[in-house]
């Protein structure tokens, strides 16, 4: 009887632990402005993304979607940059969120990667793009500061991969 106990004590306790699982509204509609680079189109990315190396499970659900928003910032920083006939489309938008306890719990890390084809003048290049931008969490914000960081580094992001961008834009454009 008394292993039994112990059994069933030592159970109930381990589904206590980690079976929290939170979702949080992530507004990031103030990243979307309308009409900027009809020629540049984002595709892919998850409608959810799960916030890793917490001690439970954090959901951050975006509105409107991650390309969306994505797709808006790098129209807004390429706009300078554009040449006649351009033509960007991108797809296989993958994103990740981590969170380090141990050297930096204040700080959460983005994973944002993108293959886009550029077409302009009648050549094209192909490029992988990739960035891991990282933004400060406030202490108390609880899980809603995941949800509050996410803008910054969906526009960190995009700002760092539009850079990258830039020098192919301008190979095929002197063509």
């Amino acid at each position: 009887m008394k292993r039994f106990l112990v059994i069933a004590t030592a159970a109930a306790l381990l589904s206590a632990c980690g079976g929290q699982n939170v979702h949080e509204a992530a507004a990031i509609g103030d990243l979307v402005k309308p009409g900027t680079a009809p020629w540049l189109t984002v595709t892919g990315g998850a409608d959810k993304l799960d916030v890793r190396g917490l001690d439970h499970k954090l959901t951050l659900e975006p509105s409107p979607n991650l390309a969306t928003a994505v797709q808006s910032q790098l129209g807004g920083q390429l706009a300078a940059s554009y040449v006649q006939d351009l033509v960007v489309t991108c797809s296989g938008l993958t994103t990740s969120l981590r969170v380090d306890e141990d050297k930096s719990p204040g700080n959460v890390a983005m994973e944002l990667g993108v293959h886009c084809s550029l077409w302009a003048h009648g050549f094209e290049a192909e490029h992988d793009y990739k960035t891991q931008p990282s933004a400060s969490v406030a202490g108390g914000g609880g899980d809603q500061a995941y949800a509050q960081a996410l803008p910054k580094l969906l526009a960190d992001g995009a700002e760092d991969i539009a850079a990258q961008m830039r020098g192919d834009i301008r190979k095929i454009g002197r063509r």
